[in-house]
């Protein structure tokens, strides 16, 4: 995978990328995933500590990072901010239902999000918080 770099490529992914955190499939599917910084806790996180994103209190996740709470949180915040407040939002994962035995450093949630789109028929996937070009032969699911 290529790291994407193009100023106006990048525009044009955060905006579909905005979309889907509101909710929409139109560009693709959002998903959540375990970032590296994370995954070796996995199997010992009972639920997840966020901090107040987008003025609406922490997003209520529980064990099996269920999409939809995220999307139905970014619905509420305006679209063009979207991205903005994914990347200073944070997830911790804890080893306890009241969220005080954290089992990582904060990591920022755009870490955790997956998403993929096809823009002039190249495909691109949002990866570990970064964009990145998919070459032929390789998987393509988010």
């Amino acid at each position: 995978m290529n790291t994407v770099e193009d100023d106006t490529l990048l525009t044009v992914l955060e905006r579909r990328l905005a979309a889907a955190l509101g909710g929409s499939t139109r560009f693709g599917r959002l998903a959540l995933r375990w970032p590296a910084a994370a995954a070796p806790r996995a199997g010992d996180t009972v639920s997840f500590r966020s901090n107040d994103v987008g003025g609406y209190g922490p997003v209520p996740l529980g064990p099996t990072l269920d999409v939809t709470a995220v999307t139905t949180r970014f619905a509420r915040i305006p679209e063009f901010a979207r991205t903005d407040e994914l990347k200073q939002s944070r997830l911790i994962p804890c080893a306890d239902p009241d969220r005080e035995q954290l089992l990582t450093a904060p990591i920022p949630m755009d870490r955790w999000v997956a998403f993929e789109t096809t823009v002039a028929g190249r495909s691109y996937r949002l990866h570990e918080g970064r964009w990145h070009e998919l070459r032929e032969g390789r998987g393509h699911a988010a």
